[in-house]
């Protein structure tokens, strides 16, 4: 079990990633599709402005996909400049890494990279001043965290899969499943992941085949306990994946804010996990939801955060264009349409969009548009 720490830090500028998954550099490492040496080009340039600007880099989760390279030795072998450059960024003391479900040793972010290592970070919106720390035994000082969290933090990073206590941890099971979705990647030259429109391969179409006679099977056996309550899970945790809602991040979230169960810290909540990159404001919680995105397949997307100034952009990176409320706003639609897609369930997707043969429609606006989830979980 990793620590529940919050790290709270100022900086001019604040640049927050998450979810690069780098892998071993092979054709079924997602960071690397397309032309490899121009993405890590593009973060080596974004660790470069960092250190121009004494700014501050946090990554929001998942630096490393183990489950895809196999061996950390792999992961670095493949990614020697770029672990070098941020190593140096974490001995500048500018690295911040948030740990993920995944992340079962924080030595490799810690000794590897000179990181230090939380599992919330609060960015302040003025500099610390010498009332605001406290001595602890070993002659250190951290942010006092009572002064901080009520008056100071503007913004509260995290995780996205704390919000949801049936997203799959580090179990066993779990990261069997892993390699063994990106083992049958590696030998058929493939992609098994979500949404279905943006990776249309023969063979992700037959997976969501198999999803959908899976359905069938767990609606004959029940959902109420055993294996068809196993499968409705699954499923429901498949549909929200395809429907925009990776990992039922947004669903789980609102549920714990309108049951009080939940509070943001500041006036922005920056999450992670889940890939899909948007800005939201949360108006019942005069907070703005940030989701910061991924360094896979096409996408880089950066969170520039200004704290002293309170200003925020989400940008593609390479094309440095914002990313606003768009990919979450059917989530926040009150039209009956996107209500019911909300709303509704495996089935329901299959009636609207599976045409025989192993066909399916799209509307062009979607399959243009959508951003790449990529979660295969």
């Amino acid at each position: 079990m990793h620590p529940n720490n919050t790290i709270s830090l100022y900086a001019e500028h604040v640049y927050v990633i998450g979810n690069l998954h780098l892998g071993d550099g092979t054709r079924s490492d997602p960071f690397c599709l397309g032309d490899s040496v121009t993405k890590r080009d593009r973060m080596r340039d974004l660790i470069k402005e960092v250190r121009s600007c004494d700014g501050h880099l946090v990554i929001n989760g998942d630096l490393m996909d183990l489950q895809q390279g196999w061996s950390i030795d792999r992961v670095i072998t493949a990614n020697a400049i770029l672990f070098r450059e941020l190593s140096d960024l974490g001995k500048e003391g500018k690295l911040t890494y948030i740990w993920s479900e995944l992340d079962r040793d924080l030595s490799y972010f810690e000794e590897l990279l000179g990181a230090q290592t939380a599992s919330h970070v609060h960015i302040l919106s003025a500099p610390q001043t010498h009332d605001d720390t406290v001595q602890n035994e070993d002659n250190s000082t951290t942010a006092d965290e009572h002064h901080t969290a009520t008056s100071d933090v503007w913004a509260e990073i995290v995780q996205g899969f704390r919000f949801n206590p049936m997203i799959p941890s580090d179990t066993l099971p779990n990261l069997r499943g892993k390699k063994l979705q990106h083992l049958v990647e590696r030998l058929l030259g493939t992609w098994i992941r979500f949404p279905l429109e943006n990776f249309p391969t023969l063979e992700n179409r037959m997976f969501f085949w198999m999803l959908h006679k899976l359905h069938r099977l767990g609606k004959l056996l029940g959902t109420e306990k055993g294996l068809g309550q196993k499968i409705h899970n699954a499923l429901h945790h498949a549909y929200a994946n395809q429907v925009g809602d990776p990992n039922q991040v947004w669903q789980e979230l609102h549920r714990q804010l309108n049951d009080d169960t939940f509070t943001p810290s500041g006036e922005l909540l920056i999450l992670g996990h889940s890939h899909l990159p948007g800005v939201t404001p949360l108006v019942e919680r005069n907070t703005t939801f940030i989701n910061t995105g991924s360094w896979i397949f096409d996408s880089q997307t950066v969170l520039h955060l200004e704290p002293g100034v309170k200003r925020h952009t989400l940008m593609d990176w390479h094309s440095k264009e914002s990313i606003e409320d768009t990919p979450y706003s059917h989530l926040t639609s009150s039209h009956p349409a996107n209500q019911a897609i909300t709303q509704n369930d495996f089935e329901h997707w299959w009636t609207q969009h599976y045409k025989g043969w192993l066909n399916y429609h799209f509307a062009a606006s979607t399959t243009e548009n959508a951003p790449h989830a990529g979660d295969p979980s």
